[in-house]
């Protein structure tokens, strides 16, 4: 069994996805879990642990999950590793490349496993459509279109969404799901790129408007958002 740690237990994303996940898995067993927040909620409080670093020395814990606000991925994934313990760690994994290569370099000086917890190429549907475009099912693929827009509300000031300091903005958040499927296909390296922003109050964007060009000519047309109707959607031309 691997033992799994969670620090931010409160999380949004833990308690509705990856903490039942952990329960539902062959092979895990959570361990310790700790928050800031609040208490650790029911299932998961018989977990329960003081504080963060409670977490990372228990002596059951092989694995750290970690849904913390984008800006304190760095500082909690390398005091993880440094403990011992392989890292998941939520998307986006850092707010520049420059932290998420540290937080790369501190792992692998660690010998430990570094992950970012973006689950979306592992389910069937991506892997099947990734499969068909790469492999000329659809013919030559010229453009991608994506959005993701989901409604969070600018009243939820305490959000760490919306602030600056934390790595907030509709395209840290969620970009990863829009521009995916296009370094997928054509590589990380696109030679135009043209964006258009929606800034709030805070100055982070509240929606991103973008369009990508490759050197082949491929497209990538795609929108983020915090502040519109949901809408998840890959269209491949």
């Amino acid at each position: 069994m691997i033992g799994v740690g969670v620090i931010g237990a409160r999380s949004f994303v833990a308690t509705q996805a990856v903490l039942p996940a952990i329960d539902a898995a062959d092979g895990l067993r959570l361990v310790a879990a700790a928050s800031r927040s609040g208490p650790v909620p029911d299932p998961w409080a018989a977990a329960a642990v003081e504080t963060y670093d409670d977490v990372l020395t228990h002596p059951d814990v092989d694995l750290v999950y970690l849904p913390l606000p984008n800006g304190l991925h760095r500082e909690w994934t390398e005091a993880a590793v440094a403990a011992g313990n392989h890292v998941l760690c939520e998307k986006p994994l850092a707010p520049d490349g420059a932290t998420a290569r540290a937080m790369a370099e501190a792992a692998t000086a660690a010998d430990r496993l570094l992950m970012e917890a973006w689950m979306t190429p592992f389910g069937q549907r991506w892997t099947t459509v990734m499969t068909d475009a790469a492999g000329g099912r659809f013919g030559e693929v010229r453009e991608l279109r994506t959005r993701f827009e989901f409604t969070i509300g600018r009243d939820q000031s305490d959000n760490y969404r919306f602030d600056p300091n934390q790595g907030g903005g509709s395209l840290l958040d969620v970009g990863v799901y829009c521009l995916g499927p296009a370094v997928h296909l054509w590589g990380p390296e696109p030679e135009q790129i043209e964006v258009d922003w929606r800034r709030g109050p805070t100055g982070v964007d509240l929606g991103c408007e973008a369009r990508l060009v490759w050197p082949e000519g491929e497209v990538l047309t795609m929108s983020t958002a915090f502040d519109r109707p949901e809408a998840q959607i890959l269209s491949v031309v």
